[in-house]
């Protein structure tokens, strides 16, 4: 895990506030290094790394298309329903540690379909890996399904009608896009998109982070998705900036990784909060916890060191992931009350 300075009452009150992830990939955000092990043992495979030190030199990349490379051969190690089952409840695991209430995690089927993973297996293992998280671990999991961009747009659009018809006990909200953005536009799936919208699902696409404005342009115009993941790159476009800051979109942004892969030079240098000042909607989340050596507690403390954030700002971050979520509104509202009063409490109990 990376470290911050960040000490006192308000890393306390980071740590400690209820907290909603928006921006989370079930493929990468599970494989720490011993879930990675444990899955490849499973399945009679061998990774190119045999413990914690020797997975920290492999999960080294200089941009996305080489991570998105390590990504896949860590992903090669899922492969039953079993196996999703594991990762789902891996991530509902971190997540109670960090007192996040609800997330809405990205799996994409396009991942592991070339290799003959069904999407039965995924969705019987994601539905009991949900169950569990709730009943174990008091963490209610939702999911959204990713089309891999690089893939042709029928096998979108047939996804979309998958996702469509899983039963609700396995909690799909919505559809996304993600994978590689540069050379892979979103209009590709323009059709796979506006067929999800009929079907009642919610949408949303990764976009802003490889490329730049004119990828999160291509997604609120051509898919028209309720939410942007990433878009940290709009910044470039004064007139996006402005659009994105009217129409209340809300940013999924996941500031440790965008350093990480490169999108920034450093955490000083990233755009979250001439975003913020702008009037944004910005969310703060972990995208693949362990190869970037993070979580969102992490990456919250880390943007508050930073940008000399206090404790109303954080509040303000983490009600702004409650208010973007896909939940139904009675039920965000109940949530939002809980968290007011949580909240009311902390301030209280650490700052007097």
């Amino acid at each position: 895990m990376r470290t911050t300075t960040l000490t006192g009452p308000l890393k306390a009150f980071i740590e400690r506030i209820p907290k909603a992830e928006l921006h989370i990939h079930l493929e990468g955000g599970a494989m720490y290094p011993s879930t990675a092990l444990t899955l490849a043992e499973r399945n009679g495979m061998k990774m190119p790394f045999h413990d914690e030190a020797s997975a920290e030199v492999y999960y080294q990349f200089s941009g996305l298309d080489e991570f998105i490379e390590i990504l896949r051969t860590t992903v090669s190690t899922l492969n039953t329903a079993a196996d999703y089952q594991t990762v789902t409840e891996v991530i509902g695991e971190a997540a109670a540690k960090q007192n996040i209430w609800y997330h809405e995690i990205f799996f994409t089927w396009g991942l592991v379909s070339p290799r003959g993973v069904t999407w039965e297996d995924i969705v019987e293992g994601i539905t009991e890996g949900r169950r569990i998280n709730r009943e174990r671990h008091g963490v209610e999991t939702r999911f959204i399904a990713d089309i891999d961009r690089t893939q042709d747009a029928d096998t979108g659009l047939q996804m979309v009608e998958l996702a469509a018809a899983c039963p609700k006990e396995t909690g799909i909200v919505g559809v996304g896009l993600d994978c590689q953005e540069r050379g892979y536009p979103a209009s590709r799936h323009i059709l796979g998109f506006n067929r999800a919208k009929e079907l009642g699902l919610h949408l949303v696409a990764h976009a802003g982070e490889d490329a730049g404005p004119e990828s999160v342009w291509d997604a609120i115009e051509n898919l028209d998705v309720d939410r942007i993941d990433h878009g940290v790159r709009a910044i470039e476009d004064p007139n996006l900036v402005r659009l994105l800051a009217e129409r209340r979109i809300p940013l999924t942004t996941c500031p440790v990784s965008n350093i990480a892969l490169k999108v920034f030079p450093d955490m000083a240098s990233h755009s979250l909060k001439a975003l913020m000042d702008a009037g944004c909607f910005v969310t703060v989340n972990s995208d693949d916890p362990p190869m970037f050596q993070t979580d969102m507690t992490h990456d919250l403390c880390a943007v508050a060191e930073t940008f000399e954030f206090g404790v109303e700002t954080i509040e303000d971050l983490a009600r702004n992931s409650f208010l973007a979520t896909f939940m139904e509104e009675n039920e965000k509202s109940d949530c939002l009350k809980r968290f007011d009063s949580k909240v009311t409490a902390l301030k209280a109990e650490l700052f007097g």
